[in-house]
């Protein structure tokens, strides 16, 4: 991964504000930059895998802008803080295969319908897992074949922003009687495909725009370039960069003086700028 990786950043605005101390908020493709340049510097550092069969598939992750209750009731839920922080990460984290089993309902329908071999699955038409499959990956409608979770988790958090896992993921593989490799039905090629999307689903930043912009006003930074630290630092919680331990600190803030120095942004720990 010798050139940034192709970012999709999926924006959600809940706040009523679009600028602060006359700054507008950044923009997509800002963000999406951002998380690029996080991206590269971790997959330089040995954190990312460097997947080539996967370049051409973008990174997504969603990026939430939310008001300062908002920020303080997921502090106090997932982390038992009940305050508002400046961004908090939420880590995908896709589930192992091997104890995923279908609903009781979804069993049943295949063991009534398994009679017919034509039918992929022991009897699901082909288009059914299709449109199942389009709602647990972009709507993430937990009414759909349950092949997803959303379920998050504590974390940890030092003075800067906060991380906290959460994620859904499955697969599929399929063998002959004889032993070797069968085809792959199209239940089956749907299970890889979203295997491959969840890869590249890096998780959920939430950031609470108010703090932010008192932060950068108490620092005497400029909004943009403090939201770009705020992208990155959330991203690298995201590949599971911490700074509990000293020496885990000394290795998430010096990679992201590296990245914002790239991104022409003065160094975001020196004293100056708190």
């Amino acid at each position: 991964m010798s050139e940034a990786p192709a970012v999709v950043v999926d924006l959600q605005l809940a706040i009523g504000e679009s600028e602060f101390d006359g700054q507008p908020l950044p923009a997509s493709h800002q963000l999406e930059a951002w998380v690029a340049a996080a991206l590269l510097a971790a997959a330089e550092d040995g954190a990312l895998e460097r997947d080539a069969s996967a370049a051409a598939a973008p990174y997504e992750l969603t990026v939430r802008l939310v008001e300062e209750a908002e920020s303080q009731g997921l502090n106090r839920d997932y982390r038992g803080k009940d305050s508002p922080t400046n961004v908090l990460s939420f880590p995908h984290e896709p589930l192992d295969l091997d104890d995923f089993a279908l609903p009781p309902e979804l069993a049943a329908r295949f063991a009534e319908e398994g009679d017919d071999d034509s039918l992929p699955l022991a009897g699901m038409p082909e288009g059914d897992l299709d449109a199942g499959e389009e709602e647990g990956l972009d709507g993430h409608n937990s009414d759909d074949v349950m092949l997803a979770s959303d379920a998050m988790s504590e974390a940890d958090e030092a003075d800067v922003s906060d991380a906290a896992p959460s994620g859904f993921s499955t697969s599929g593989t399929a063998s002959s009687a004889l032993g070797s490799a069968a085809p792959e039905t199209a239940a089956e090629q749907a299970l890889d495909e979203q295997a491959l999307d969840e890869q590249r689903f890096l998780g959920d930043l939430i950031i609470s725009v108010h703090v932010v912009a008192r932060e950068a006003r108490e620092q005497g930074k400029s909004l943009e370039n403090h939201f770009a630290h705020m992208l990155v630092h959330g991203t690298l919680h995201l590949l599971g960069y911490d700074h509990i331990e000293d020496d885990e600190a000394e290795r998430m803030e010096a990679l992201e003086r590296h990245v914002l120095a790239g991104l022409g942004i003065a160094d975001p720990y020196r004293e100056e700028n708190h």
